[in-house]
């Protein structure tokens, strides 16, 4: 059985010219990649022409077919000095048996050669330090392009990547060390060799590796295996407010370091929808919004959009007619990003748009998941079809009116919510602390299961009420996770439910589902309340200059006709922004018995 392994990012500290150094490293990879993939993508085309080519229906027959028929490589010969034939796409892989060697003819295997390629007249790829270790991973992340290109029906083509757009490189331990590179844990540093040369004529760059924000000694106890639970390493570049910072990754083999986390006992149930969960088990019941402070930046993403349109029509007014439409039948020449600093700039302030989304989302995800840790160890989640809720609808359905209804589903929900992020994080941590997870077959219909007559209906998904045929009515997600906790794990047939331990747990159910509800309407109430206020204090500061007077800077800065406190007064009736405040402060201040998974009080962005 293999070992476990696990990552581990540290960051780095790294100088102004140390940066140089390896953005320099960034953009030669780059270059490399693109250089590949165009003679990938002409070999490519030449292959779909042909008759055989076009008769392949399956993905089985094109594997077969290239298979079949090697690519030839003009400029890069075998190890014989013969012409060297690479097999596209299917033998790709750098390490085809557990010697750890490459197979012979991949794409890795062909792109490790390139060392010996010229950088200007008299430097190649190994007087910069990459190696061909540093190579093979390249080719390992050319391919997997080119599975998805071929191998997934989404995929229509093969994108070159722009600058900046390589953003890490690395080695993996061959014996005992790093080609290229020395780590040392007991110093906490990493060198890397920028000359490719060796001994006395090596050229190193140490990188401290900065330890000061760890807490609970998390990385320490991750590397007591020394140098020798070491697989692979990896320096990243990550763009953050504008600037580069670089990390170190590390791939160890060996257990994950706990936090102190445990599992709890028995079974839950986990309904998921593109932006909401409800869990059921028998310490509680609970529903959440995911990720509800990433919402609401289509409207940002749209302003800065229209910006960058704007800026590139106003940059290159050669490629538009005089319509505003772009000109089509030649080639177009762009403006660089360096002759456009206001357009880089606008990309930029996108780019850190969708990372703060990421990072906040990533967060609150880990957050959820640590919380939901105590309430079971088995947990059991319907493998839902994500990809499916965003897909456009098929037919063509028409409203009351008699116009085409909208074919848009779920996009815009799963983008901003991830929940499938939110799955596979819970999944790994429930494996690691020895708990059970199931994804069942959708087909089980949890939410059209009633266990009081044991009949299946069907209910649409405008339906967000279900009432049993006992009279009672309960919340969709929830009565859906409830049917999920007591599914029938060990069972090969679908539609199995426990139904003698559901009548049992039922009464308990109905006393969690009740308090739960209360607990997600008050909140709502209060963040809609708080959402009310702002609004109605922005319209009071349009129509009312704020005063210079001590009264009104402390009601928060509307007009003094429209506020009546003094200071002193406790018994002054606030109103306009000041009342805006206090609400937001009501807000934030809701009890921890509000929020069941231990997460922190609602807290409105951007107020």
């Amino acid at each position: 059985m293999a070992k476990e392994e696990f990552v581990l990012t540290l960051p780095l500290k790294v100088e102004k010219w140390q940066a140089d150094i390896l953005d320099k490293r960034y953009e030669l990879l780059r270059q490399v990649y693109n250089m590949v993939q165009q003679k990938l993508v002409r070999q490519y085309i030449y292959f779909s022409q042909q008759k055989a080519y076009r008769d392949c229906k399956s993905f089985e027959q094109k594997r077969e077919f290239f298979e079949n028929h090697p690519f030839h490589i003009k400029g890069v010969k075998g190890r014989n000095g013969e012409l060297c034939d690479v097999k596209f796409p299917y033998t790709y892989r750098s390490r085809g048996g557990p010697s750890g060697k490459r197979a012979p003819n991949g794409i890795s295997d062909f792109v490790s050669k390139l060392g010996s390629r010229k950088i200007g007249e008299d430097k190649t790829l190994a007087d910069f330090g990459i190696n061909s270790i540093i190579l093979e991973e390249l080719g390992l992340h050319i391919m997997r392009a080119w599975e998805t290109r071929l191998y997934k029906p989404k995929s229509s083509r093969v994108s070159y990547r722009e600058y900046g757009d390589i953003n890490s490189f690395g080695s993996r331990k061959i014996n005992t060390n790093f080609t290229g590179f020395t780590i040392n844990i007991e110093d906490r540093y990493i060198a890397f060799n920028t000359n490719g040369r060796r001994g006395q004529f090596a050229d190193f760059i140490q990188l401290p590796i900065d330890f000061s924000r760890e807490k609970n000694g998390y990385a320490r106890e991750a590397l007591n295996g020394g140098i020798e639970s070491l697989k692979k390493l990896l320096i990243v570049r990550k763009c953050i407010r504008g600037g580069n910072k670089y990390y170190l990754q590390l791939t160890i083999s060996g257990e994950k370091p706990q936090k102190g986390r445990t599992l709890g006992k028995g079974n839950v149930g986990i309904d998921i929808g593109p932006s909401t969960i409800a869990t059921s088990s028998l310490k509680g019941v609970h529903f959440d919004k995911l990720a509800d402070k990433c919402d609401n930046i289509e409207h940002e993403l749209y302003l800065i959009n229209r910006k960058l349109d704007r800026s590139r029509r106003a940059n290159n007014p050669q490629n538009y007619n005089e319509d505003g439409t772009i000109k089509r039948g030649i080639r177009l020449v762009w403006k660089k990003d360096k002759d456009a600093k206001r357009y880089a700039t606008l990309k930029q302030q996108r780019k850190e748009l969708y990372r703060k989304q990421a990072e906040i989302r990533k967060q609150q995800h880990l957050e959820m998941a640590n919380a939901m840790l105590s309430q079971g160890d088995t947990f059991i989640v319907e493998n839902n079809p994500i990809d499916a809720w965003v897909r456009r609808a098929k037919e063509t359905t028409k409203t009351k009116t008699g116009k085409n209804r909208c074919k848009k589903r779920y996009g815009k929900s799963v983008a901003n919510h991830a929940p499938s992020m939110l799955v596979s994080i819970l999944k790994n941590k429930v494996l690691s602390l020895g708990g059970n997870f199931y994804e069942i077959d959708p087909r089980n219909a949890a939410t059209q299961f009633d266990f009081t007559n044991g009949e299946f209906t069907k209910h649409e998904v405008s339906e967000r009420s279900i009432t049993l045929s006992n009279g009672c009515s309960h919340q969709r997600d929830m009565l859906s996770a409830f049917n999920l906790q007591h599914i029938v794990l060990q069972s090969k047939e679908l539609k199995e439910y426990d139904i003698e331990q559901m009548e049992a747990d039922y009464p308990i159910f109905c006393r969690l589902e009740s308090a739960e509800q209360e607990r997600f309407k008050d909140a709502r109430h209060k963040e809609r309340d708080a959402l009310y206020y702002v609004g109605a204090s922005k319209k009071q500061m349009r129509r009312n200059p704020q005063e210079k007077s001590v009264a009104n800077r402390h009601n928060g800065g509307v007009g003094r006709k429209h506020c009546n406190t003094s200071l002193g007064n406790e018994n002054a009736e606030i109103t306009g922004s000041g009342l805006a405040r206090e609400s937001i402060e009501r807000v934030s201040q809701v009890p921890d018995e509000y929020h069941p998974f231990g997460c922190d009080p609602i807290v409105l962005d951007g107020l």
